[in-house]
């Protein structure tokens, strides 16, 4: 088995008929792609210390390194009219691309990992509280704006919360958001998004081939760094070891969508670099699930596969057979495959060929019925003097280009000169100001020292006397409490006298009673007076009484 390099056909495609090997014309649609302001967002990030950036490209990759990307608009309107929606890969006349996960992943520098799995749609969308506490705001601030089934929020938001971030200093917050900013997606908890950022590219292109036209609203930086490496990338292979930084290494010509286009028409396949300068294809993602890999050309199975919108009916059981393919996916190298080729097979080539590629129309023109052939050579001789024309033109656009570009890295070396000469002299005057500010502050806290001590004394002072009040307070009812006790002392021995003196007569009283009752009573004859039997009962309920409480 032989084996292809990554950027041919290795996708899986729906069903399609390749019985005729007639080339069919394909006319031109109006494809036009987002010119998406990203000076503010360039800005805000300037914020960013070193570490803090660090961290970030740690989590999400060098995605940041995107923002000093300037993306040419035509390239990409061009490059899309060559998407073939049988075969889901840009179809060129001379041959096939097609953009794969192993180039996405060493652009953005987030590999595919068995460890880490890949970041995928669930179904349905994220809680608005989860995304508020992964931004760090109340639900409440949260402003998710909806347009048809389709509900985000605006970018500008997002600008406005992160200077906030950036004002407060709450980094961790800052660069959550910011990741939300750039990638369009939810908090990936950990899991890798290339896969879903080059789904929902070549999604995005199958979709505006379908309608036949529309607007590319993706991820067009990486298209626009991938399409123009391949193109431009073959004499740079020593110097370019990154792929987003050294980016501008490379002379990107002024061009309009149709000149790009007949560039790529006309492109051949030993004038494109195969494999890009920054990229070497130790090991490949050769098949997932149940897949037998990439063939030295499609076969019937192949051609199948699966396309489709998340909001198409019965998607679920979709979801789980992709979930399911990427945790079985099979990897090969240099030891199965070979060493990669730089240049389709034989047997690809022969495929193509029988297969028919479409011939693309630049754009057709109105011809008015009954013209004649003399008017028909006219226009050949003037269409022929424009292209020469073109072609002058084109050169001194060339030589141009060349100084524009020189002018502009020498404008931007002096704009950062100025910058930093401006950081520095802002940095300069905040440091005598600081200065300032500080001494002023020592000499307030110096007197406020001062001033408390000086309360500190005086409370002292005061509690002092207050203490030496207490003690004597205290060391007079101390005294108090002494005298009261003798005086009890006295008192309960006085008590005890008394009781003892009316126990003793109490019972001396009972006796005496006692003898004069024996006495009456041998005496019957004596008469008492009434007021003395009287005396003698009031004695005898006392004695009676003292008894009973002497008794008790």
């Amino acid at each position: 088995m032989e084996r292809l390099d990554s950027n041919q056909y290795q996708g899986m495609v729906e069903d399609q008929d390749n019985t005729s090997n007639a080339p069919k014309a394909k006319k031109s649609i109006r494809i036009t792609t987002t010119d998406s302001n990203l000076e503010r967002l360039v800005e805000i990030t300037k914020s960013m210390s070193k570490e803090i950036r660090r961290d970030f490209d740690k989590m999400y990759g060098q995605i940041l390194d995107l923002l000093d990307i300037s993306v040419k608009t035509p390239v990409i309107s061009a490059l899309a009219q060559f998407w073939s929606s049988d075969l889901h890969c840009f179809e060129l006349p001379n041959l096939d691309l097609v953009p794969t996960i192993e180039e996405y992943t060493r652009m953005t520098r987030l590999p595919i990992d068995d460890n880490v799995g890949v970041y995928s749609y669930r179904g349905r969308y994220v809680d608005e509280r989860k995304i508020a506490k992964l931004i760090g705001l109340h639900p409440d601030q949260l402003k998710l704006e909806k347009r048809g089934a389709i509900q985000g929020l605006r970018k500008s938001f997002l600008e406005d919360h992160l200077e906030a971030l950036a004002g407060h200093g709450s980094w961790h917050h800052f660069n959550k958001t910011l990741a939300l900013t750039i990638y369009g997606l939810y908090e990936t908890q950990g899991l890798n998004p290339v896969p879903a950022i080059l789904a929902d590219t070549l999604l995005t292109l199958e979709v505006c081939q379908k309608k036949n036209g529309g607007t590319l609203k993706c991820c067009t930086h990486l298209l626009y760094v991938w399409i123009i490496t391949h193109m431009y990338a073959c004499e740079l292979r020593t110097l370019f070891p990154d792929p987003l930084r050294d980016f501008g290494r490379i002379k990107v010509k002024m061009q309009e969508a149709r000149e790009w286009k007949k560039e790529l028409a006309d492109i051949q396949d030993n004038k494109i670099a195969w494999t890009c300068p920054w990229y070497s294809p130790y090991e490949v993602i050769f098949s997932c699930d149940s897949s037998s890999g990439p063939k030295s050309k499609p076969v019937e199975e192949q051609l199948r596969g699966i396309c489709f919108q998340y909001d198409a009916p019965d998607v679920s059981q979709l979801l789980v057979r992709v979930r399911a393919a990427w945790r079985n996916v099979q990897r090969k190298g240099d030891d199965e495959l070979g060493k990669p080729r730089v240049s389709a097979s034989q047997e690809y080539n022969e495929w193509r060929k029988a297969r028919g590629v479409p011939e693309y129309v630049l754009r057709e023109a109105p011809h008015a019925e009954g013209s004649s052939r003399s008017s028909d050579e006219t226009l050949k001789t003037m269409a022929s003097k424009l292209e020469r024309a073109r072609a002058q033109i084109k050169q001194l656009e060339e030589v141009e280009e060349a100084a524009e570009w020189e002018i502009d890295a020498l404008k931007r070396q002096c704009k950062k000169k100025d910058e930093q000469i401006e950081r520095l002299k802002i940095q300069g005057e905040d440091a005598r100001n600081d200065t300032k500010n500080w001494w002023g502050l020592a000499k307030n806290y110096h007197e406020k020292n001062e001033e408390l001590s000086q309360k500190v004394i005086k409370r002292k002072l005061k509690a002092k006397r207050k203490k030496q009040e207490a003690d004597e307070t205290i060391e007079g009812w101390r005294l108090r409490t002494n005298v009261q006790r003798d005086k009890k002392k006295e008192w309960m021995k006085r008590c005890d006298d008394m009781v003892d003196c009316v126990n003793y007569h109490s019972i001396e009283l009972a006796r005496r009673l006692g003898e004069a009752e024996d006495e009456i009573d041998r005496n019957p004859e004596i008469q008492l007076p009434p007021k003395t039997v009287r005396f003698m009962r009031y004695c005898q309920d006392l004695a009676r009484g003292l008894g009973g409480s002497q008794n008790a």
